[in-house]
């Protein structure tokens, strides 16, 4: 199956712009207990990207490892504060000896892996025994459960989306399949924003270079989609109502341990 892919040296540079300061992250937090319930000493981050997230696990451990195919989301990373080990790899071909970590991760990255079980397959294979694999994200394939406006304003997002993403089920059968054990689905964030009105633009997440399923649109298909989120703005004042833009999106934690 061929997925559009998203060349993010293009948008390194703008990428810290969807974490605002003001936003709680479930999935540092889940992160950080998992880290701390399995006493994680080496931590490796698949599509680490600018280290965000790596940097948040600095309180629980020094050997942290972060990989990415983005050289420019490397060079992004390597201005944290934490002293990141960093490479410049695949997600499917892991550059690492065989139980070398005890906690590997990703945060909404493995859409951009190609081909999702390899991934899991090399994680299970670099685990120490007891290791954990978490992996972190939302799962557009479960109908009825997130709503997320960008979907519907923006042409072919979502079937984008169902296309890039496995499902969650898949996901757990396949760490099943590699040998994970006490596999297990949790919700670990429940993103919930609403815009009124103009004030749809100041969300973080409709900045073209903000999220991939902006990126990967052609710029005439990003302004297309801008046009008919203000078009549904000027219709709804022509009735003298307010329309409210929302995003309601929950984010999973896919986690399996050797």
């Amino acid at each position: 199956m061929i997925t559009p892919q998203l060349n993010y040296d293009s948008i390194a540079n703008d990428y810290n712009q969807r974490y605002p300061t003001s936003q709680q992250w479930g999935r540092g937090e889940a992160l950080l207990k998992l880290a701390r319930q399995i006493n994680a000493k080496k931590i490796l981050e698949t599509g680490s990207g600018t280290g965000y997230w790596l940097n948040l696990l600095h309180q629980v451990t020094p050997q942290l490892y972060g990989l990415d195919f983005s050289a420019g989301m490397i060079a992004q990373a390597r201005r944290q504060p934490a002293p990141l080990k960093l490479t410049h790899a695949k997600a499917t071909q892991l550059p690492y000896q065989s139980a070398a970590f005890d906690l590997i991760y990703c945060v909404d990255a493995i859409h951009h892996f190609g081909d999702h079980r390899a991934f899991i397959r090399e994680a299970y294979r670099l685990l120490k025994p007891g290791g954990a694999l978490a992996i972190i994200g939302h799962d557009p394939h479960e109908a009825g459960i997130s709503s997320w406006y960008i979907y519907r304003y923006f042409d072919n997002v979502y079937k984008t989306d169902t296309l890039r993403y496995p499902a969650g089920t898949s996901v757990l059968k396949w760490m099943h399949k590699e040998g994970f054990q006490d596999t297990s689905a949790q919700t670990v964030e429940y993103i919930r924003n609403e815009y009124a009105d103009e004030n749809v633009f100041t969300d973080p997440f409709i900045k073209y270079n903000a999220t991939s399923q902006l990126a990967l649109l052609s710029e005439k298909t990003y302004q297309s989609g801008l046009q008919n989120i203000g078009n549904a703005i000027s219709r709804s004042k022509e009735i003298n109502k307010s329309i409210t833009f929302r995003s309601e999106i929950i984010v999973k934690m896919w986690l399996g341990f050797k």
